[in-house]
C-alpha cells in the first residue's frame, strides 16, 4: 500500500521479528505474547543502522524518515551504532536509545574489598560493615501531590482534552519519581562497584512480598 512508504521499513521488519519471537517463545512454553493496544500511552519502534542513516550531530540526531531531531543530551555515544529505539512515554516526552557495539570499557582497579548487602524496608539497605543506606522514599514524599492530581483526573470527562491534560500531569509526576529512584540507584551502584571487588546480596522474592498489602507501598518505594 502507498502509505507504507511513509513508514521506516526497518520498524516494520523489526515488529514482525518481535512478533515471530513472541510466538516462538509461546510455543516453547516461555510465556504468552503481550498484545499492544493503540490506547497504550507508551509507544515505541526500533530502526536499524545502515549506510549512515543514524548519525549523531552534536545537538541533533539523524534517524530514518524523521530526519534531524534536536536532542537535550550532549553525551556523545561511544562505539558503532547498531540500532535506535524511539519511545514516547505516558508524559508525552520522546526518548531515543542507541544500541552500540565495539565500545572500549575501562577496567576498574582492584580494591581487594568485599561487602554483603541486606535490603530492608525502613532503611534501603544495611551493609556487612554496618553502614546504613537510608531509603529516600521518593513516592512517600510525593503522595499528597499525587493524590491531588489523581482526584482532579477522576473528575474530568473521559475522552476530553482536559482529562488528557490531567493524565499527563499525573504521568509526569510518576516519571519524576521513577527518575529520582533511577538516579539514586545508579549513583549507589556506581559507588559500590568502584569500592568493592565482590558484592553479595540476598535473593529476595520481591513479587511475593508485594502481595502483603500492608507492606506493598513501602516495598515498592524502596
Amino acid at each position: 500500500k502507498e502509505w507504507l512508504k511513509d513508514v521506516d521499513k526497518f520498524s516494520l521488519q523489526n515488529s514482525l521479528k518481535d512478533l515471530d519471537k513472541a510466538y516462538k517463545n509461546f510455543f516453547s512454553g516461555k510465556g504468552y505474547p503481550k498484545f499492544k493496544s493503540k490506547k497504550d500511552n507508551r509507544k515505541s519502534y526500533r530502526t536499524n543502522y545502515t549506510n549512515n542513516n543514524i548519525e549523531f550531530l552534536d545537538k541533533w540526531i539523524k534517524v530514518p524518515k524523521l530526519g534531524k531531531l534536536k536532542i537535550r543530551d550532549k553525551l556523545k555515544p561511544q562505539g558503532r551504532i547498531l540500532s535506535a529505539t524511539i519511545t514516547q512515554v505516558p508524559s508525552r516526552k520522546y526518548y531515543i536509545s542507541l544500541c552500540c557495539t565495539d565500545i572500549e570499557v575501562k577496567k576498574l582497579e582492584s580494591t581487594n574489598k568485599n561487602i554483603g548487602i541486606d535490603l530492608g524496608i525502613k532503611d534501603f539497605a544495611i551493609t556487612s560493615d554496618e553502614a546504613i543506606i537510608e531509603n529516600p522514599k521518593y513516592l512517600q514524599k510525593s503522595l499528597n501531590k499525587l493524590a491531588i492530581l489523581q482526584r482532579k483526573l477522576s473528575r474530568k470527562s473521559k475522552g476530553s482534552s482536559n482529562r488528557n491534560k490531567a493524565r499527563i500531569k499525573v504521568a509526569r509526576l510518576f516519571e519524576k519519581i521513577s527518575n529520582q529512584r533511577e538516579d539514586f540507584l545508579q549513583k549507589l551502584s556506581t559507588m559500590l562497584i568502584k569500592e568493592y571487588n565482590i558484592i553479595c546480596m540476598e535473593d529476595l522474592q520481591v513479587k511475593n512480598m508485594v502481595r502483603n498489602h500492608k507492606l506493598a507501598r513501602s516495598i515498592v518505594d524502596v
